[in-house]
């Protein structure tokens, strides 16, 4: 297991930026004013503009690269713990923040969390997939599916890009380990929240080393 060594993918980013993100892909334009921006991510610039997201212009607007909010739209938000515990207080529930966006980061985070959750109770049983967290997670072109892998055991995959995600706890905050698994495409990876369970999924039962 030495020269195991998987990649670590970056799938978060800073909840403010994602926000951004997602209102420039839903309003189909690349120039933006300062308040437009602010009202989506609740008042933070600073990480799209590090990150090259947006830029401003002489005139005090913001140009928008808009394939990088594609991008950067299809990960997922990193938010406070709270919101994803869904603690009781004013940001307890999304409905209380006040930027749509930033609402929707706050469900997708969510339902991510509570896949994972679900998945390390119930990766091996037949229980149907919950509905209300799969709708969440397909509205931003993450799919679920149940699968059988290598080392034979039963797993619930979120397919985030190319990123086949094996489910568990350690998923709601653990950067994914990966590496290429071409029998689910040309370009596929399969990813574990620990090097150690990736090379655990992908070694055959009969082909581990016995103690």
């Amino acid at each position: 297991m030495a020269e195991f060594e998987p990649q670590i993918v970056r799938i978060r980013v800073p909840v403010s930026m994602w926000a951004i993100a997602l209102h420039i892909v839903k309003s189909g334009k690349d120039t933006f004013t300062q308040s437009e921006l602010e009202g989506a991510s609740c008042g933070n610039l600073s990480s799209a503009l590090a990150e090259g997201l947006i830029e401003k212009l002489d005139n005090g607007l913001y140009r928008a690269n808009v394939e990088l909010a594609k991008f950067y739209a299809s990960l997922l938000p990193k938010v406070p713990k709270s919101y994803v515990t869904e603690r009781k207080g004013r940001w307890g529930s999304p409905e209380k923040v006040p930027c749509k966006e930033r609402q929707e980061a706050i469900r997708l985070a969510r339902a991510w969390a509570k896949l994972a959750r679900w998945a390390t109770v119930h990766a091996e049983d037949d229980e149907e997939l919950p509905k209300d967290i799969v709708e969440v997670l397909n509205r931003h072109g993450i799919e679920v599916q149940r699968a059988t892998l290598p080392s034979g055991a039963k797993v619930i995959l979120a397919k985030l890009l190319n990123y086949y995600i094996i489910m568990d706890l350690l998923m709601v905050k653990n950067s994914p380990k990966c590496v290429r698994f071409p029998q689910l495409g040309p370009d596929a990876m399969l990813c574990a929240s620990t090097r150690e369970k990736l090379y655990w999924h992908l070694v055959p039962l009969t082909l581990r080393p016995q103690n």
